[in-house]
């Protein structure tokens, strides 16, 4: 897991090329990984960090926090490593904009429908469809 941009793993070799910076990239991508990650500002602070300065993009979807209702994306036996039942929109744009990210847009990309336990714990067969919007 990449936890600083100027991690040795994306060093450019300084043999080949001597006055070559880190790597960075031009797009880091993230689907459905937001809601697991402990600390928010510290993962968009890296992936800030990893872009090319000025070009860099970021693309990141997850499930929106809607309420209460949010907790059913996943089930009770799949709670363990979920940090937060979605993403809040307004929350994400102050933190993207804290990382230093500029044009931040956070919008409504699509909804999915998904089977979700009718009794938490209750298991298969036991679901009942749910929406659920998808924030990017």
């Amino acid at each position: 897991m990449l936890e600083d941009p100027d991690d040795a793993r994306i060093q450019v070799s300084r043999t080949t090329t001597p006055a070559a910076p880190s790597m960075r990239f031009n797009l880091v991508l993230s689907h459905l990984v937001l809601h697991h990650i402990p600390s928010l500002p510290a993962v968009l602070a890296t992936m800030h960090g990893s872009l090319k300065r000025g070009t860099g993009w970021v693309a990141l979807t997850d499930f929106e926090d809607f309420g209460p209702e949010a907790r059913k994306f996943h089930p009770e036996s799949k709670m363990a490593g979920v940090e937060r039942h979605g993403i809040a929109r307004t929350e994400m744009e102050r933190l993207l904009a804290d990382a230093g990210f500029v044009d931040v847009q956070v919008r409504e990309a699509f909804k999915m429908d998904k089977e979700v336990e009718r009794v938490p714990g209750g298991g298969k067969g036991e679901g009942v469809m749910m929406e659920f919007p998808f924030l990017i």
